[in-house]
C-alpha cells in the first residue's frame, strides 16, 4: 500500500492537466503543469448563436485534441458561465449559452474520452485556482470576485471550494444595490431589477461614462478617472455586505475591469470606511495572480481535484 501510495503522488506531482473554460464568445483550451505553467493554450470561436449541440459538438472536438496533442494528460477540469448542480454535474442556464437550460455536458465528453474530468462554475473554478496555485496560498478563507462583463464570484472556506447545497452560491453580482431601482429599467427580468452587476458590469460603467459626456464602447476608452473612482465605491459597498455575510477579511480582485485605474483602490478605500469595524481593521484586498490566464488556470484546478481527490 505505501509503495502505491508513493507512486500515485509521483504521478500526481508529474502530472499535466487539460483545462478548458467555455465562454459566450470563445472557448480557451490548453494543458497546465504541475508547477501551473501553461504548456500550451489555443482558442476557438464558440460560436454559441448556433445552438446547444453544434457548440457541444465543438466542445467534443476540443477535448479530442487536447488528448491528441498531449497524450500525457491525466484529467481535464472544465469551468463554464451559469451554475453547475453539485450532485448530478448538470450545466444550468448559462447567460450567453442560448439552449443551455439543463445540459449533462460530462455526459457528453465521456462519450469521447474516458479521462478523469470535472465540470465547475467559471468564477468557482477560477477562485479554486487563486486558492490552489495563485494569490489564495497561505490564505485558507477568502472572496474571489471577478470584474468583467458580468461580476462573479467564488468562496473559498477552510480551504475548500464553497459550493452552497445547490451549487449557487457566491453569486456576488447580484447583491442588490438599489432596493428602489424600477424592474425593467435595464433588464426584463425581477431578479435583474437594482443588482450589483448591472450598475458596475462593463455595461454599467460604460453607462455611467456616457452620463458623464463621454461616447465610449470600450472601457479601456474612458478619460474620466471619476468614473471608475465611481465603479469602485459602489462594488466596495456591495461587497461590505458580502464579507459581513461570510465573515471573511481577505479579498482577492480579478477580471478586465480590476486593471482599470482607481478601481481597486477606490474599493480598498470604501470597504475600510464602510465594512463592519471588525472586518475593516482585517481587510486584505489582493488582486488575482492569473489574470488572463484565471479561467484556464481556474479549469486546471478543477481537473487536478478530480485526481486528488
Amino acid at each position: 500500500m505505501y509503495v502505491d501510495q508513493v507512486f500515485f503522488l509521483f504521478v500526481i506531482s508529474c502530472s499535466m492537466t487539460g483545462a478548458i473554460d467555455i465562454g459566450g464568445t470563445n472557448i480557451k483550451y490548453g494543458v497546465v503543469g504541475s508547477n501551473g505553467n501553461v504548456l500550451w493554450e489555443l482558442s476557438t470561436p464558440t460560436v454559441a448563436s448556433e445552438g446547444r449541440e453544434l457548440v457541444l459538438g465543438r466542445i467534443c472536438g476540443v477535448v479530442k485534441q487536447i488528448i491528441e496533442k498531449t497524450p500525457d494528460v491525466v484529467s481535464i477540469g472544465i469551468g463554464v458561465p451559469g451554475v453547475v448542480d453539485p450532485s448530478t454535474k448538470h450545466v444550468q442556464a448559462p447567460p450567453n449559452l442560448p439552449g443551455w437550460d439543463d445540459v449533462d455536458l460530462l455526459a457528453e465528453l465521456r462519450m469521447v474520452s474516458p479521462l478523469p474530468m470535472d465540470v465547475e462554475n467559471d468564477a468557482n473554478a477560477a477562485a479554486l485556482g487563486e486558492a490552489t496555485m495563485g494569490a489564495g496560498v497561505g490564505h485558507p478563507d477568502f472572496l474571489y470576485v471577478t470584474l468583467g462583463t458580468g461580476i462573479g464570484g467564488g468562496v473559498i472556506l477552510d480551504g475548500k471550494l464553497y459550493r452552497g447545497p445547490n451549487g449557487d452560491a457566491g453569486e456576488i453580482g447580484h447583491i442588490i444595490l438599489d432596493a428602489w431601482a424600477r424592474e425593467g429599467a435595464f433588464d426584463p427580468r425581477p431578479f435583474r431589477t437594482g443588482v450589483m452587476e448591472e450598475y458596475v458590469g462593463i455595461q454599467g460603467i460604460l453607462r455611467m461614462a456616457r452620463e458623464q459626456g463621454e461616447e465610449v464602447e470600450n472601457v479601456r476608452r474612458i478619460q474620466n478617472d471619476a468614473v471608475f473612482k465611481e465603479a469602485g465605491r459602489l462594488i466596495g459597498i456591495g461587497l461590505c455586505s458580502a464579507m459581513a455575510v461570510l465573515g471573511l477579511r481577505v479579498l482577492i480582485l480579478g477580471g478586465g475591469v480590476s486593471q482599470a485605474p482607481f478601481i481597486v483602490e477606490s474599493i480598498r478605500t470604501t470597504m475600510k470606511h464602510r465594512a463592519i469595524p471588525t472586518i475593516a481593521h482585517a481587510l486584505i484586498v489582493l488582486p488575482a495572480q492569473f489574470g488572463s490566464h484565471a479561467g484556464l488556470m481556474g479549469a486546471a484546478a478543477v481537473g487536478r481535484a478530480v485526481v486528488e481527490a
